[in-house]
């Protein structure tokens, strides 16, 4: 799906580049490197642990297939711009959000709804379907939705062929993906090293 979707993205080696906002520690970077996806880490507040040499320079010229933000949208203090600021990067995004329902849920109660996260207080943006369409329309973009995960696309996507990746991902699909893919760990440990250029 990603090949025909979203052509291009190639680096020097002929692979597409996919670029991780809010990508935390780096280990969904470093994991998907692991498996063989060319990945970027992309994060302002946290440090990258995992995925040291890998981070998204924006003096340098990226041909950027995919732009992954799981567990980011309802921290985003200014989700506007943060959107915008990831769209103009790469304007082929999937991501995570749990959608606030039709009916506004109640703030507190023994039926109050558990994604509020009073007791943590993180997350302090909620979207609506409508809301993330209306971002997605602001930039040109098509937009798909199955359960959490949302995509904002320059290409149509179908949403019952997205439903359904979504799904058999739940099943394997990464799997059977992952084999016809080449680790990078060795690489990109000489790389680090200095023992290739």
């Amino acid at each position: 799906m990603a090949k025909r979707q979203w052509g291009g993205g190639y680096n020097e080696n002929n692979e597409y580049t996919l670029i991780d906002f809010g990508g935390g520690t780096g280990l969904l970077v470093r994991l998907l490197r692991d498996v063989g996806i060319e990945s970027l880490w992309s994060d302002e507040y946290c440090e990258n642990l995992f995925a040291r040499g890998f981070e998204y320079n924006e003096r340098k010229k990226y041909n950027l297939a995919l732009g992954t933000s799981f567990e980011v949208f309802e921290h985003l203090p200014n989700p506007k711009e943060s959107i915008d600021a990831m769209l103009r990067i790469c304007p082929n995004l999937l991501f995570s959000t749990k959608l606030l329902p039709l009916d506004i849920p109640i703030f507190s109660g023994k039926n109050k709804w558990w994604y509020y996260g009073f007791e943590h207080g993180q997350h302090i943006s909620f979207y609506t379907q409508k809301s993330l369409e209306i971002i997605a329309k602001s930039h040109n973009l098509y937009f798909v939705s199955y359960g959490n995960i949302h995509c904002m696309s320059e290409q149509k996507i179908n949403p019952f062929l997205f439903a359904w990746i979504i799904r058999l991902s739940h099943k394997g699909l990464f799997s059977l993906a992952k084999r016809k893919l080449k680790s990078k760990t060795i690489n990109d440990s000489q790389i680090l090293s200095g023992e290739r250029l």
